[in-house]
C-alpha cells in the first residue's frame, strides 16, 4: 500500500490523526509524513481539523487531520446501489434466511482462524478479518481493559439500514466467536460515523 494511501484509508478508520499518528501508522519520520500530507491537502483530499483547545505544553499545538467529502469518493460505493435494489426486490424472510446463511459461513471460516487464541487475540483477528471483509475495523481500548470492535465501512449499509438483517446476524455471530455479551452502541445506519460493537467477557 503506497504512503498516501495508507493515510487515507487510516483517517477513514479513525475519523481524525495527527501528523504524529499518520507517521508512526507509516513508520517514518514526521517530515516524510508531512510531505506526504501536504500532498493530499494540495489535491483537496485531507483537510485540517478546526482546534478550539488552547495548548499548555511546549512548542506550537499539532494539527490534526480529516478526509474531506471528495475523499470519500475514492472508496467503493457503487455496490451498494445494487444492495438496495434486492432488499426492494426479496421479501424479508428471504434476506434473513440469506444473511443466516451468510453469517453461518462466515462463522465456520472464522473460527478456524481464531481456533488457540486466547481472547484478546480472538478480538484482535476477528477485526482483521472483518477488514479484509470491507468492514475497515479497528479494535477500540477502553477504560478497565474493555474491548470493542470498531467497523469504519460497511459494503452493505444501505441493505442494513432497511432490513436490519445483516447486523443482528454478524452481532450473535461475534458473541459465539467470542464468547463473550457483544453490544451494539453505534450504527452508520442510523447516521453515526462507524457502527461499534462493545465486548463484554463473561
Amino acid at each position: 500500500m503506497e504512503r498516501k494511501e495508507a493515510i487515507l484509508v487510516l483517517l477513514k478508520v479513525r475519523g481524525e490523526a495527527s501528523l504524529a499518528e499518520l507517521a508512526e501508522r507509516m513508520e517514518v519520520t514526521k517530515q516524510g509524513a508531512l510531505r506526504h500530507v501536504e500532498g493530499l491537502e494540495a489535491r483537496g483530499l485531507i483537510e485540517r481539523v478546526p482546534n478550539g483547545q488552547t495548548h499548555d505544553g511546549p512548542g506550537r499545538p499539532e494539527h490534526r487531520y480529516r478526509l474531506t467529502a471528495a475523499a470519500t469518493e475514492l472508496f467503493p460505493h457503487a455496490h451498494r446501489e445494487l444492495a438496495s435494489e434486492l432488499v426492494d426486490f426479496m421479501e424479508s424472510d428471504q434476506l434473513d434466511r440469506f444473511f443466516r446463511a451468510r453469517a453461518a459461513r462466515l462463522e465456520a471460516e472464522y473460527a478456524a482462524r481464531l481456533a488457540g487464541l486466547d481472547f484478546e487475540g480472538r478480538v484482535r483477528e476477528l477485526a482483521r478479518l472483518a477488514s479484509e471483509a470491507g468492514h475497515m475495523t479497528e479494535v477500540v481500548e477502553g477504560p478497565g481493559g474493555k474491548l470493542a470492535l470498531r467497523h469504519c465501512n460497511c459494503p452493505i449499509q444501505d441493505v442494513a439500514a432497511k432490513a436490519g438483517h445483516p447486523c443482528r446476524h454478524e452481532q450473535d455471530m461475534y458473541e459465539r466467536l467470542l464468547g463473550a455479551d457483544v453490544e451494539r452502541t453505534a450504527w452508520m445506519a442510523g447516521a453515526d460515523a462507524n457502527c461499534t460493537y462493545e465486548i463484554k467477557p463473561r
